[in-house]
Parts: C-alpha cells; structure tokens; sequence
C-alpha cells in the first residue's frame, strides 16, 4: 500500500511544485483584487465536481466491489447530461461567467476524472499520476505564453489558455495509457441504475463536499470586498498545498480500504498504523505553518493579512490528515452516514458564514470551513471506529 502510495506522491510533488510555480507567476502579475476574483471563477467552474466526481467514484467502488472486467466508459453520459441543468444554476450564481471558459474547462475535467478513475480502477498508479504531471506542464506552459509572450494580463484570457491547453493534454494521455481491451462504451442501463439507487447516498455526499469552499467565497464576494476575497483565495492557496498528501494517500486507500473491509482487517490496520498516522499528520502541519509564515513575511508581504486565516485552515488538514486513513464509511458501503455528515458540515458551514461573516471577515470565513470540515472528516473517523468496534463485539 505506502509503495502506491509512493508512486503517486513522487508524481503529486512534481504537480504540486509546477502548481506552486504557476501560482508565484500569477500573483506576480495579478494584484491582489484580480487574483481574489481569478480564485473565485476557479472555485464556481469546480462546481463542475458536483456532478461529475460522485458517479465516477460510485463506479469505482462498484467496479471493484463487483469485480467488473471491463471498465466501462459510458459511464460519462450522466455527468454530461446532468451539466445542462447544472450550467443554469451556475449562470444564476454568476450571470457574466464567460461560456468559452466554462465549456473548455467541463470538457477538460469530465476528460480528466474519467481518465484518472480508469487507471485507478486498474491500480495503474504511476500512469495516474502522470496524467496530472501533463497537464500541469500544459497549464504552466500556457501561463507563460499569455503573460510573456502575447504579453495580456488578464485573468480570462490566462483561464481560456489554461483549460485549452489541459484539454488537449488530457486526450493525448488517453492515446498513451488506455488499452481497448480494457474498457468499453456501453450505455448500460443495469449498470447506471445500480450506480444510482444503490449509491444515491454516497453521489449526495461527493456533491456536497465541494460546496464548501464555493460557500466561504460566495459569502466574502458578496459582503466584504475585492481585496478581502484575494486574501482568503490566497489562504486557500496555501491550504490546498497543505493537503498534498491527501490525494496520493485517499486515492490508494479508496481500493486497499475495500479489501480490509472484504477481509473485516480493519483493526489491524488501526492498530498498526494509528501511530504513524499521527507522526505525519503534526509532521505536515507544522511544515505547512512555517511555510505560511515564511511566505507572507519574506515573499508576499501584501497578503500579510491572511495569516491567521490560513493557520485556522492548516488546523483543517492536520484533521483531515488524521481521519482519512481511518474513515471507513465508503468500504462498508455506509452512505446514508456519510451524507448526513456531509449536510451537517454544510448547513454549519452556511450559518457561521451568514452571521459573522460581516464582523470577523475571512477569519469568520475559515472558522466555517474548519468546523464544517472538522465535523465531516472526524466525523468519518468516530463512526468507523464505533460501527467497527460494534461489528467486532457481535
């Protein structure tokens, strides 16, 4: 398990890096008004996660609950026929969203998250992180041109680069890492049903999750100002590299953690790794701490007034941290759990926003997002530990 684990991380550090690269590049070109309103149109097209992620991941879990030979790729008709309906909400948030963008970018990442639950289904790890190391390079690459090159500064102009230049990288890598023998294009009618009865729950969750940071932002756009809304996108910016972990460990877990479940090894693994566990998480927190200061006081001294903010969200991934490894909801197929976790965290999330976001700023802002996050990722872990002990004592 740590040697996929491994293979992942090695390629998410290299993303991460070329990421960390690309955003220096933009926050020297974009002043702080601009890069808070460019962190905001990243944060509505992510959106886009909500009706694409939970029915690729609910297919994952059926794909090796079920021992399906074949991936199948048709898959892709439910994401993209509920993006109609989806697009409409998304106008009415923001009426001026330029469509060019938002087609390049629902294009590129529908593309994407197929193409990555592939090759996680397929535990062809190394081949899924490269796919994120080519598109990274494309994305930085495109930064460039239009900063240096065509010499525009403008953040629209700089995302319909980024998602053409991810679009087309992404179609390359299929030539490169999918084999015919290995999938299929079916629209399977039992398939998509037992996708979306059985795992209705879990498609709830996964489209909740990601509102959560949309929340916090659409709160400080529409009551504090410009500025106030780069300095939190910044804070983001420095949570988001906090969480590198994350997805190396949370990807290799979704598969390891269903073979623990088909074997009940769950107290086992707890036991010997709750130890190491706690190791990296205060390792990764501290880390991400003094980074944050370094970068504010040596770097980017005029976002020096999101310090605070960020440390209240570092306190997020030291939690996050903690708990993925032993949140075993999905294994057990305990869904109904999860959502009811998921829509706690969210309505919390909202009403802290709604009644101090005018007083106490981003600080209100990231308060929200610990406490909602919080209840959802330790929630995770206790119910595990509660519904596995329970299950052990029968």
């Amino acid at each position: 398990m740590f040697k996929n684990i491994a293979k992942i991380f090695s390629s998410h550090i290299v993303v991460k890096t070329i990421a960390l690269v690309n955003i220096a590049i933009i926050l020297n070109v974009l002043n702080v008004d601009d890069f808070g309103e460019y962190s905001y149109y990243l944060v509505l097209l992510h959106l886009v996660a909500i009706v694409v992620d939970p029915f690729f991941t609910s297919y994952l879990f059926d794909y090796k609950l079920f021992n399906y030979k074949r991936y199948n790729f048709g898959i892709i008709i439910i994401p993209i026929f509920l993006l109609i309906p989806f697009s409409f909400l998304l106008y009415y948030i923001k009426d001026n969203l330029n469509i060019v963008i938002f087609i390049l970018f629902c294009s590129y990442y529908i593309s994407n998250a197929v193409l990555k639950s592939f090759l996680n289904a397929k535990e062809q790890y190394l081949k899924y992180g490269l796919v994120d190391v080519y598109r990274q390079v494309g994305i930085i690459l495109s930064t460039l041109v239009v900063f240096y090159v065509l010499n525009r500064s403008d953040f629209l102009t700089l995302l319909i680069a980024n998602y053409s230049t991810a679009l087309v990288f992404s179609i390359f890598s299929y030539f490169f890492f999918v084999k015919k023998k290995d999938i299929q294009i079916q629209i399977n009618e039992s398939v998509f049903k037992k996708v979306l009865t059985k795992s209705k729950y879990l498609i709830l969750y996964l489209a909740l999750i990601p509102l959560i940071s949309f929340i916090d932002s659409y709160f400080i756009d529409n009551n504090l100002t410009g500025k106030d809304l780069g300095l939190y996108s910044f804070s983001l910016k420095i949570f988001s590299i906090s969480l590198l972990i994350v997805i190396p460990i949370s990807t290799v877990l979704s598969i390891k953690q269903i073979e623990l479940a088909k074997e009940d090894g769950y107290w086992h693994f707890f036991k010997t790794n709750r130890k190491r566990v706690f190791q990296i998480s205060l390792l990764v927190f501290i880390g991400a701490v003094l980074f944050n200061w370094i970068i504010v006081t040596f770097f980017y001294t005029e976002y020096e007034s999101s310090y605070w903010s960020t440390n209240i969200l570092l306190c997020t991934s030291f939690i996050t941290y903690l708990s993925i490894p032993f949140s075993f909801l999905m294994a057990y197929r305990k869904y109904q759990a999860l959502f009811l976790l998921a829509l706690i965290g969210v309505f919390i999330d909202i009403v802290i926003n709604y009644l101090f976001i005018e007083d106490y700023g981003i600080i209100a802002a990231a308060m929200a997002t610990f406490i909602s996050l919080t209840i959802i990722n330790f929630g995770r872990a206790f119910l595990s530990y509660r519904f596995l002990n329970k299950k052990n004592s029968v």
